[in-house]
């Protein structure tokens, strides 16, 4: 017995230093183990450094596509746009197999950025608007680096955050209320617009977490939110806000159903 209980101790301490000192793998590959039934990436890999101009290579599912092609977006650390573009089948791909498909970004990293970290956004074409068919892969990857005088700038410290919420949720207001048809938190994407931008140019995008929440950092300056609406519902207004220095505001969007 007492043989047992000995080894069983060799055992647990054996564990316990394997996992103090085996080498592990600290790269995060976002959602691409994920999405790997849907699309792959052959390049960029994720945490590659990249430089301009970016190749992009890789195969996704035939109903990944709409006319042959989806959008790619390539962000800073802040989740701000600096390119975009469209990733182009290199096959037919009116198929449910993979079909190949190719990218190129230009992009400008600029000299003093706070980080050189960032993210590749490969985007399902979703021609019904219809948030539910939204799909993407991300991956992040590292900005090659540029000669500075080291000075830097900090993050920005202003900018918005917030809730998007979806109601009503059942057809006739309850009374007592039914805590079963409150708003829900919405899952869907937030855009942000500089003020006089075209709508067709974000100047940040972002996803919203299992609760609605969303964040951005934003330099002063006066912007348009919108959450991303269906055709014609969940219908979702814009906002406009004004963002003062050093300043963080919360600023909450609604979605219309329209259940009435």
């Amino acid at each position: 017995m007492k043989r047992i209980f000995l080894v069983a101790i060799i055992v647990i301490l054996g564990l316990i230093l394997w996992w103090q000192f085996a080498p592990r793998d600290t790269v995060s590959v976002d959602n691409e183990l994920e999405k790997a039934d849907l699309i792959r990436l052959d390049t960029p890999r994720p945490n590659q450094i990249i430089s301009s101009p970016l190749a992009i290579k890789g195969v996704a599912r035939g109903y990944w596509f709409f006319e042959a092609s989806f959008p790619v977006v390539l962000v800073n650390w802040d989740g701000l746009i600096i390119a975009q573009g469209i990733a182009t089948a290199q096959d037919e791909w009116m198929t449910e197999d993979f079909v190949p498909f190719e990218a190129t970004l230009t992009f400008t990293v600029e000299k003093d950025v706070y980080s050189n970290r960032g993210a590749l956004i490969l985007r399902k074409d979703n021609p019904s608007g219809l948030p539910e068919h939204d799909d993407a892969l991300e991956i992040p990857v590292m900005f090659e680096k540029v000669e500075s005088d080291d000075s830097g700038i900090l993050p920005f410290n202003s900018g918005v955050s917030g809730i998007v919420s979806l109601g009503p949720t059942c057809p006739v207001m309850q009374y007592p209320p039914d805590p079963d048809c409150n708003d829900k938190p919405f899952e869907t994407t937030v855009q942000v617009f500089a003020k006089n931008s075209a709508s067709t140019a974000p100047f940040a995008v972002t996803r919203t977490d299992k609760e609605g929440r969303y964040s951005f950092a934003l330099p002063p300056g006066g912007y348009t939110l919108q959450a991303v609406s269906g055709k014609p519902f969940p219908s979702c207004g814009a906002q406009s806000i004004t963002i003062e220095p050093e300043v963080a505001i919360e600023v909450n969007l609604s979605c219309d159903t329209g259940i009435r």
